[in-house]
């Protein structure tokens, strides 16, 4: 995965940023909708990603992305 990003509304280099947490510290994560693997895929629990987020330095615009090979 690329990790250059471009503002779509500036044209600049996105930076990213350090992994997103929680108030409490948690580590923000998505469910992909897809099952995970073995016991824990059986109970109903899901795949999940960790996504980044990228903060443009110019106009503040934060997008986020995940790892498709994840």
């Amino acid at each position: 995965m690329t990790t250059e990003r471009r503002c779509p509304d500036c044209g600049v280099d996105m930076a990213k940023t350090t992994p997103v947490t929680t108030f409490q510290g948690d580590s923000l994560r998505l469910r992909t909708g897809k099952s995970r693997g073995g016991v824990l895929g059986k109970l109903g629990f899901e795949e999940e990603v960790q996504p980044f987020a990228y903060v443009c330095p110019e106009c503040g615009l934060t997008r986020f992305y995940v790892d498709p090979e994840e």
